[in-house]
């Protein structure tokens, strides 16, 4: 490699990091002409893009071919200075009012029309907004928004606000909002204020947003809605088959529970038998154990043997799903893991201190481990969450069926897995078996957050949620539970003298 191609895979790296940083992911020209199209179709003359970046969506407008009523003025708003010279062309030909602001504390002397945008997409714990703006827009949305609430949500309240009678917006957007609990407060808000005419939804084997893992979808707005009008629903594969002839679902705005998940509402399926109960009525979910540093918590064999560690300060522990092969977990399994030296033993040290694992702590703090977002905000920053053993895991994140996993060997789990913890007296193996049928996987479905590249999501209200039929769960007598940690401590590691 040259010095010059080395610079160049340096300055594209560093303009990755840039992007990510401003949550900038690019609109597909093909979905800004489709999108552009809709809002022109209620000749605005006040058009709003509140996230300029490269100017596809002002590229659109322009290819729009005196479609637009003569003399309609457009505004944009753009944080990036790259973004706005990347954009200049385009925008100098339209006469684009470029304002370098945040959109989502600029302040406008006018509503608007046509807004068409892509907001940034910046996680909740990546924002820097503070309490006081969230405090604003739950003004707008006249109720208490979720503060994990992501950043193109906030956008999405404050386009509706811009919006003038009669005018229409366009917002593309992860599909996550439809089913994530953020999303409740803000569908709850569009539909008392009537304001979404239709969604399209991305399949999501369609990646739309190039380098992004997530499902996106469409949110179509206009104010001036009558009280009958129904909302539309429609799936697409993909860009091509934006503006085609389509089968689309239309619900009424009475219909549609904003506590609910909406991705199912795109296919709809009957799943829910007479006498089924939830899950959480039988048992309880809880994900797996965070550690915020699993590669110094969670140690091989030959790593707790050489740090001198006491067997009684460890337990075993499943660091990643892809440890676990079938729909059970047996000792057999665990004891083929320690065999093959593979990640699994949870640091869990008695009090007071050992002598090799206050050596071993020592280490982790040079290292900066204890200043580290998760261990800094414990109690103990060395002691990871306590867990009992859940009898039957589920993983969180799926291509194709979940998998389900009986727990025989009593062993802890990290974030890969979440743990259910029947009631008393419900009968563990029934009720693994259960979960492992056809049915249940058909029902699963209507919970799963669905990302980019048929990647499901499942959280533990989640799973809570899922639908079962209750009938022989209930054990003939209930089993005495084991003392706390005697089973996790069985299969450490036998180190050479």
């Amino acid at each position: 490699m040259t010095n010059r191609e080395s610079f160049k895979s340096r300055a594209e790296v560093a303009e990755q990091a840039r992007e990510r940083t401003l949550g900038q992911v690019f609109t597909p020209p093909a979905v800004a002409k489709f999108m552009a199209g809709w809002v022109a179709r209620g000749r605005p003359r006040r058009i709003l893009d509140p996230s300029l970046g490269r100017g596809v969506f002002i590229q659109a407008l322009r290819e729009l071919d005196g479609r637009l009523p003569r003399g309609t003025r457009i505004t944009a708003c753009e944080v990036d200075p790259a973004m706005i010279e990347a954009s200049a062309g385009a925008c100098a030909s339209m006469q684009v009012d470029v304002r370098r602001e945040d959109f989502l504390g600029a302040r406008f002397s006018d509503v608007f029309d046509g807004i068409v945008c892509n907001p940034p997409y910046i996680r909740h714990h990546e924002s820097k907004r503070g309490e006081a703006m969230f405090r604003a827009f739950d003004r707008l949305a006249g109720e208490r928004l979720s503060r994990l609430t992501n950043e193109y949500g906030l956008f999405l309240i404050r386009i509706w606000s811009l919006l003038a009678e009669g005018g229409r917006a366009a917002v593309i957007m992860p599909a996550e909002w439809l089913n994530a609990d953020f999303g409740v407060a803000i569908k709850r808000h569009l539909l008392r204020e009537n304001a979404i005419d239709a969604i399209i939804h991305f399949k999501h084997a369609a990646d739309v947003f190039d380098g992004v893992l997530t499902t996106a979808a469409i949110a179509f707005l206009r104010r001036g809605r009558g009280d009958d009008e129904t909302i539309s629903f429609q799936t697409v594969d993909g860009a091509g088959e934006l503006g085609r002839p389509a089968r689309s679902i239309e619900y009424r705005v009475s219909a549609l529970a904003p506590d609910s998940k909406w991705t199912p509402l795109f296919n709809p399926r009957v799943v829910v038998a007479d006498g089924s109960v939830q899950l959480g009525d039988v048992a309880r979910c809880t994900r797996g154990i965070a550690t915020g540093a699993n590669r110094f918590f969670v140690l091989k064999g030959s790593e707790v043997c050489a740090a001198g560690i006491d067997r009684r300060d460890v337990s075993v522990c499943v660091s990643k799903a892809a440890q676990v092969r079938g729909d059970r977990l047996t000792q057999r399994d665990v004891d083929r893991m320690i065999a093959g030296d593979e990640r699994m033993f949870l640091l869990t040290p008695r009090e007071p201190l050992a002598a090799a694992v206050a050596r071993y702590l020592a280490a982790g703090r040079r290292d900066g481990i204890d200043r580290r977002y998760l261990p800094s905000h414990r109690p103990v920053w060395y002691r990871p969450e306590q867990r009992e053993p859940g009898a039957i895991w589920v993983n969180v994140f799926a291509r194709g069926s979940f998998r389900f996993i009986r727990n025989e060997a009593e062993a802890l789990h990290l974030t890969c897995f979440h743990s259910i913890y029947p009631n008393a007296g419900i009968d563990a193996e029934r009720l693994h078996s259960e979960l492992c049928g056809a049915t249940t996987q058909e029902r699963i479905r209507s919970e799963t957050r669905i990302y980019a590249a048929g990647l499901s999501k499942l959280e533990p209200r989640d799973v809570e949620r899922i639908w079962i039929n209750p009938v022989r769960l209930r054990s003939g007598r209930r089993k005495s539970s084991r003392r706390a940690g005697s089973s996790r401590r069985r299969a450490v590691p036998s180190c050479p003298d």
